[in-house]
């Protein structure tokens, strides 16, 4: 084959492969010492869900989903996190989550499973997280 052929194509197959890299919209959040946290503000999505009580009424929750970054300087790592958050119950979940090296974006490990729900406190990063979260405009 000729490479006047093949280049092109070689060409949008690596723009494409890299466009979620290009795809990101990370927003700082906050730091605690050499550890940062970010928020995708173009992957917010929400939603509902409806749980049975104790006492066998159903409860609405709003639920938003995320992806959130953690990078910590002192390991020169980059943990990406797809999440929900519940801020009514104050739980989190994370669905899938990527550990990469910092500088060179490496993938060091992948995983696809969903964690069962988390707590978190009102002086946890995580509800700095979450306020950050609810703070921008669901237009988006």
């Amino acid at each position: 084959m000729r490479l006047e052929r093949i280049l092109p194509f070689l060409l949008v197959l690596m723009l494409w492969g890299n466009a979620s890299v290009f795809a990101e919209n990370m927003q700082f959040v906050d730091a605690q010492g050499p550890t940062g946290y970010y928020v995708d503000v173009d992957s917010l999505a929400y939603s509902k869900t409806t749980e049975m009580q104790p006492d066998n009424t159903k409860k609405t929750y709003d639920l938003v989903q995320a992806r959130v970054a953690v990078i910590k300087a002192r390991t020169n790592r980059r943990y990406l996190y797809l999440m929900q958050f519940n801020k009514e119950k104050r739980v989190y979940r994370i669905l899938s989550s990527k550990v990469q090296a910092y500088d060179t974006k490496e993938l060091l490990e992948e995983t696809e499973e969903a964690s069962p729900e988390l707590a978190f406190v009102e002086t946890s990063p995580m509800q700095t997280v979450v306020d950050f979260i609810y703070e921008q405009s669901r237009a988006k």
